[in-house]
């Protein structure tokens, strides 16, 4: 490509001549991602107060795999994920229909993944999840997790647990 520019100020006149090339590259990095598998159900089952409240209540672990596609074998980039929920705080997760007849009370749901951080519920905040491995259709991230039952420091009534929370893939 060739280029001139005229310039004339005040009787003056410049003339600059130019030549080059561009090149223009766009590859793609990688498509998309999406979640892999069906809705992760985390079978919490019963625990007494006792244990609720001095912290021996059973960690249930659960975890999901996320497919990002258009990848070149091996690449390995930064996915991330956060939480979507009613939360009190990062890694705690308020039960369902709080304030209902057979509903607990007093108790939530502590959530961690499995290097002990605090599940965040904040875009700010996501945390990374771990390549796993490369499949036919591109790499599976792995999230991997715990769940308890947890004191929320209202006076404990025993009910139904029930709580639900959403995952987002952040990967920009």
């Amino acid at each position: 490509m060739a280029f001139t520019i005229d310039w004339v100020a005040g009787g003056a006149a410049l003339q600059v001549k130019g030549q080059g090339t561009t090149e223009l590259v766009n590859d793609v990095y990688f498509s998309g991602c999406e979640s892999v598998g069906a809705a992760v159900n985390v079978q919490m089952g019963k625990q007494t107060i006792q244990h609720i409240k001095n912290g021996s209540a059973r960690e249930v672990p659960f975890n999901f795999d996320v497919r990002c596609s258009g990848l070149t074998s091996g690449a390995k980039v930064p996915v991330k994920v956060y939480f979507e929920g009613t939360s009190q705080a990062d890694g705690m997760l308020k039960l369902s229909n709080l304030g209902q007849s057979g509903v607990a009370s007093g108790v939530g749901i502590s959530l961690v993944n499995d290097k002990g951080v605090k599940l965040p519920f904040d875009i700010a905040r996501s945390v990374a999840l771990d390549w796993d491995r490369d499949a036919a259709d591109g790499s599976i991230y792995r999230f991997s997790g715990k769940a308890k039952y947890a004191p929320t420091g209202d006076e404990m009534k025993p009910g139904k647990g029930d709580a639900t929370m959403s995952f987002v893939i952040n990967y920009n």
